[in-house]
């Protein structure tokens, strides 16, 4: 059973630009992490697969001003909600272990 074809998205021009937006900051986000791996790691030789390909679908001079705090604020939202919800997770006794001298449910232990 082999997967098919993608079909050409049907979406406005401004969802495409949005779209490609993102894409461009992922390549930014790519670029940054790259030099904290170990050159010619596995992970090193993927991301920077990963930037030569997304890199000759995006060209940085298509960027528009603004669009990159949008994106951004956008990434930070995300993260601020995410880590929201694991600290929800985590009082509610669902997000793994606790740590040690911790009492359950997330509360600090008593005061000796």
């Amino acid at each position: 059973m082999g997967a098919g074809p993608l079909s050409a998205p049907t979406g406005s021009p401004g969802q495409s630009a949005n779209a490609l937006s993102k894409v461009r900051e992922a390549i930014k986000i790519l670029i940054e992490a790259l030099p904290e791996l170990p050159m010619g790691s596995e992970p090193w030789k993927a991301t920077n697969a990963a930037i030569q390909n997304l890199g000759k679908h995006v060209s940085p001079s298509d960027e528009v001003p603004g669009v990159q705090q949008t994106q951004l604020r956008g990434l930070q939202q995300s993260a601020g909600k995410d880590a929201a919800l694991q600290s929800l997770m985590r009082s509610m006794g669902g997000g793994g272990a606790a740590a040690p001298g911790a009492a359950p449910g997330g509360a600090p232990p008593p005061p000796m």
